[in-house]
């Protein structure tokens, strides 16, 4: 599973502090809500609403066919942490029987500026070249260790949501 997380605009929202550049929309000092973006590797993507808890954690079902070795099926827990000067962002699936899938993603914060962003080309040139492989490699070692395939299911674009 791949995509991002963007904190959207409630309908009353507090104006972030001068000199900062924290992009977390509030409601009354808390995040409102956050738009997680799931792309697949068929080029398809869809979008999830959450609505985050007191301890920035979300729940909602799963939609949307991400992977042929998971159905459509289950329920996506997602911790949403406030970017800072680090981000640990965690995605779980769970289904009836147990945690079926974890996604973490880390980092530190960086200015996307021109030149910082054609030094990580430089320093990390097949980067997306990388991420494509290891998907598919990971993808023939479950193949060989027996895990069923998923059927894909017939699915139609989320409004908004067409190439």
């Amino acid at each position: 599973m791949t995509g991002t997380t963007q904190p959207i605009a409630p309908a009353e929202t507090a104006a972030p502090e001068a000199g900062t550049s924290d992009p977390a929309l509030y409601d009354s000092g808390a995040l409102a809500c956050v738009v997680a973006e799931v792309h697949n590797t068929y080029g398809q993507r869809h979008c999830y609403l959450l609505r985050p808890d007191g301890s920035r954690e979300a729940e909602v079902d799963k939609e949307f066919y991400v992977s042929p070795f998971f159905a459509v099926e289950g329920r996506y827990r997602m911790r949403l942490p406030l970017p800072g000067e680090r981000l640990a962002l965690a995605v779980h699936l769970d289904n009836e029987e147990s945690r079926a899938f974890t996604a973490v993603v880390q980092g530190r914060r960086q200015p996307a500026t021109v030149p910082s962003l054609l030094a990580a080309a430089v320093r990390r040139p097949w980067s997306t070249a990388a991420v494509w492989a290891g998907i598919r490699r990971q993808g023939i070692h479950l193949l060989l260790r027996g895990l069923p395939l998923q059927p894909r299911p017939r699915s139609n674009p989320q409004k908004g949501m067409q190439p």
